[in-house]
């Protein structure tokens, strides 16, 4: 181990939390949960009891960039964001595919299925990379988002996914992926699912391409 292994290594785990009590809030599409928690402090003390309430909607969420290696393309989506009611531009948001896990299901069927759902895109365990699993907003939510790019061909696009029956209407467009880069630069894409894959994308462009194009190309979608 490094010096900065060492310097980054965690400090703390879960037994130095004490959760006094749990309670729920409220409860309906989502739900609200109080902790009340005491934890060990890097001066070695100990917090006092504190109320924390978190955002809970009960599983976490997967979220896949499809990416056409041949053309050099990725599809993305745009749909209507309450939480973005307050945004300067749209509150409908450049997005990439993403969803929540159903019982039952790992981050890889979940990711297959959702990207199948929202823009009609099939692809396989195989035909998908790993980014990471990331916490969006720690400090209020307790969900984790883990994200994939995933190999697609982007002939035969459609140009609307979701399901009617969660009143889901998402426009599907593809984009070269210089352009799409570009979106993330100037603010246009501002999703953090959306901006944290595509410059993972970006950095490990000529990697990803490559495993992609050497694991053969998918027949087109349907």
């Amino acid at each position: 181990m490094d010096r900065y292994d060492e310097l980054t290594a965690p400090r703390f785990s879960l037994k130095d939390v004490e959760v006094h009590e749990k309670s729920r809030l409220f409860q309906r599409h989502f739900a609200l949960d109080l902790y009340r928690v005491s934890y060990k402090k890097f001066n070695g003390s100990t917090t006092r009891i504190l109320d924390r309430i978190i955002f809970e909607r009960d599983a976490d969420a997967v979220a896949i960039l499809p990416f056409d290696p041949v053309s050099e393309e990725v599809v993305l989506i745009e749909q209507f964001r309450p939480g973005a009611l307050k945004d300067p531009v749209s509150p409908w948001l450049i997005e990439i595919v993403a969803g929540m896990i159903d019982e039952g299901e790992t981050e890889i069927q979940a990711a297959v299925r959702e990207l199948q759902e929202e823009s009609g895109l099939s692809v396989t365990a195989d035909d998908l990379h790993y980014i990471n699993a990331v916490y969006p907003s720690p400090g209020g939510a307790s969900e984790r988002v883990t994200l994939f790019v995933g190999k697609i061909r982007a002939d035969h696009l459609l140009d609307h996914g979701g399901l009617a029956v969660e009143e889901e209407d998402i426009r599907v467009f593809k984009l070269p992926v210089k352009k799409a880069f570009e979106l993330c630069q100037n603010g246009r894409i501002n999703n953090a699912a959306a901006l944290l894959a595509l410059q993972h994308l970006q950095i490990n462009y000529e990697a990803i391409r490559a495993k992609f194009l050497a694991s053969g190309q998918q027949a087109p979608q349907a």
